[in-house]
């Protein structure tokens, strides 16, 4: 038996092709020359919208998707601006389903597709950005990177269990191949740039 492996292990071996040379590394490629232009556009291709606000007065520099003071049930996460109804305190992710705005931190952006990664802290916060009606992501200005390369060297899958790119509206296109926005998510979202 031993024998057998042996001389499995021999042909494969005998198989081996011969190494090629090393890989060349790419430079990889630089911010754009005007980075919010190019985000914006990525942004609205996605379905989304992007504004630029202060960190500390964001709330009253927006356009919300819904009055602010019209708003009953709010899930946020920024200090900013306090939560509402369902939104506020310990919620299960059921009760979060009358929930109209969900307001997210984001931990960069990418300008090349608009897409911004968020590690949600808990599966509630996790639950209000699938189930809010309207999703503003919140990102700080100076954490753009230019492209996806850039973005995965950011990542670290270690860190945490769970991690995603947000990137405009839920869309499906499964009906009548007619594009539909919030079919089964979110209806708008806000990429809000903070602090430019």
């Amino acid at each position: 038996m031993n024998k057998a492996r042996e001389a499995i292990f021999e042909r494969l071996e005998a198989a081996r092709p011969p190494e090629g040379p090393a890989p060349i590394r790419v430079a990889l490629p630089p911010m754009p020359a005007n980075p919010e232009a190019v985000l914006r556009a990525r942004v609205e291709d996605a379905g989304g919208q992007l504004a630029e606000a202060s960190p500390s007065h964001w709330p009253a520099e927006i356009d919300w998707p819904i009055a602010l003071e019209e708003i009953e049930h709010l899930y946020c996460t920024d200090a900013a601006l306090g939560a509402r109804g369902v939104g506020r305190g310990r919620p299960t992710p059921h009760e979060l389903d009358p929930l109209e705005v969900c307001v997210l931190s984001a931990e960069f952006a990418v300008v090349e597709n608009g897409a911004a990664w968020h590690v949600p802290l808990s599966r509630v916060e996790r639950a209000a950005a699938l189930l809010a009606q309207h999703l503003i992501v919140l990102v700080d200005a100076q954490s753009l990177v230019p492209t996806l390369h850039q973005a995965y060297q950011r990542i670290d899958l270690l860190d945490s269990a769970f991690g995603w790119f947000l990137c405009g509206p839920s869309k499906t296109a499964d009906i009548e191949q007619s594009l539909v926005l919030g079919a089964h998510g979110p209806r708008t979202m806000r990429l809000v740039l903070l602090g430019r």
